[in-house]
């Protein structure tokens, strides 16, 4: 049984404090704010150019997902296309993916921070892409 369309529109409340708080994290390691060895698997010890170029990116990305996942929830104005449908649960597996490489990180920043948090935007981004939001 899919979540209800209330389950789902929560759901993507909780995915958008997620998403914002990530966009957020990747703005404070671009702008060099964030020590750098608390992301990237912890390898990196100078925030280079093409690392703040990466966190630009990741920022981009996410809220671009952010959007996606908003609108299959029904929280934007947006038509809930099935190119969206997909989208969100193409979106959940990448976060799954992410979250694998969080629990599994050198850093210990990602491991215990930032793996958790992933965990529950995974969770939230889910139910948003089973939720039974039509009709």
């Amino acid at each position: 049984m899919s979540p209800s369309r209330a389950a789902g529109r929560v759901a993507g409340q909780v995915a958008t404090i997620g998403f914002i708080t990530f966009i957020g994290i990747q703005a404070g390691l671009a702008l060099g704010l964030i020590p750098v060895t608390m992301a990237w698997g912890g390898t990196q010890a100078t925030l280079t150019p093409s690392l703040r170029v990466a966190s630009v990116v990741a920022a981009l990305v996410l809220a671009g997902c952010a959007v996606a996942v908003r609108t299959r929830a029904g929280l934007t104005r947006f038509r809930v296309s099935r190119g969206v449908r997909i989208a969100a649960f193409v979106i959940t597996a990448y976060l799954a993916l992410n979250v694998v490489g969080n629990l599994t990180s050198p850093s210990n920043a990602e491991r215990l921070l930032f793996g958790p948090l992933s965990a529950v935007l995974v969770i939230a981004c889910g139910v948003v892409a089973s939720a039974r939001l039509e009709g």
